[in-house]
């Protein structure tokens, strides 16, 4: 159902959807939250709801949705795929839905599936037949999503892409990230992310793309090591206070970094703010402590006396 104009909700009954595979509303006009009942697909492996008008926080419950890979002994399943019905035409096969630009090979029932374009590692894939069964995606990107990374995402181990780019996410990025164990592809660009880039994630050696250019992230970037040592510039890039190779960003003072409100707070009433209080009390003891001391001089030193009646010294 993607590349359409349709507008609106995501309707309740797609939560009877429960044999969906691959779901693809992207690049619609989709609007309000994600409702959690979508998070009832859980058989659901590929999930592309990309460039809608989607608010909210993503759904806590999104780790209800498996997004494993399915193998061939797990076949038969119903496929419900959404896409250009300019493109393909379809018929149905038994339990299958299978389209007639492919070729069907009637003695073992099929040896195709239905096309699917998913966004991976940057680029606009075509993925048919087995290679389909090992895939799994969730792209949320370029929505208006608000709030947190949910931590639960942490939980799909067998995730291989992830994109919740070009939205208006805050918030940290989650250390249980580092158990995406599977992921290909992370993308958490442009977004209103904050603090340090978890060094935990150097445990996905199979990550190949990564980035989380345009936050607000700052401290170092993680080692150059292991698949981190093969990304460059631009997925760092765009975050002022971030430094560490391979960025061109050398210093780590803490001096440059952003201070917090509250502690820009109490260096201000260091310099200007004074406790009257404690002032007037201050003032008029050492007030009167330097007349008397005055005074005292003043009587020890004879000559000083006639001086200060007279204004002449006398020798």
């Amino acid at each position: 159902m993607r590349d359409n104009l349709l507008f609106g909700t995501i309707p309740n009954s797609f939560h009877a959807l429960s044999n969906v595979r691959v779901l693809l509303l992207g690049s619609n006009q989709l609007n309000d939250s994600i409702p959690n009942h979508i998070c009832n697909l859980n058989k659901v492996s590929l999930m592309d709801l990309s460039h809608n008008k989607f608010s909210g926080i993503i759904p806590h419950y999104i780790n209800n949705i498996s997004f494993e890979k399915f193998g061939i002994e797990n076949q038969p399943y119903i496929w419900a795929t959404f896409v250009r019905w300019e493109k393909l035409r379809f018929y149905t096969y038994g339990n299958f839905l299978v389209t007639t630009s492919n070729q069907m090979n009637r003695d073992d029932g099929y040896d195709v599936l239905v096309e699917v374009e998913f966004v991976t590692k940057g680029k606009l894939g075509s993925y048919k037949g087995d290679i389909l069964n090992y895939m799994s995606g969730l792209d949320l990107s370029c929505n208006n999503l608000t709030g947190e990374i949910p931590h639960e995402i942490g939980d799909l181990g067998s995730l291989h892409a992830a994109n919740l780019s070009h939205n208006r996410l805050k918030g940290s990025i989650p250390k249980i990230f580092s158990c995406l164990s599977q992921t290909e592809s992370l993308d958490l660009s442009y977004n209103g992310l904050s603090g340090e880039i978890p060094p935990e994630l150097l445990n996905l050696y199979f990550l190949e793309v990564f980035s989380v250019a345009y936050n607000n992230l700052l401290g170092k970037t993680p080692k150059m090591k292991a698949q981190f040592g093969t990304f460059d510039r631009s997925s760092n890039e765009g975050n002022l206070y971030l430094c560490g190779l391979p960025l061109e960003n050398k210093y780590t003072s803490t001096e440059k970094m952003p201070k917090s409100s509250s502690s820009s707070k109490r260096e201000d009433s260091k310099w200007y703010k004074i406790d009257i209080v404690d002032f007037y009390p201050t003032f008029i003891v050492s007030y009167i402590m330097f007349f008397l001391a005055a005074i005292a001089v003043f009587y020890m030193n004879p000559s000083w006396q006639r001086c200060s009646i007279c204004g002449v010294v006398i020798p």
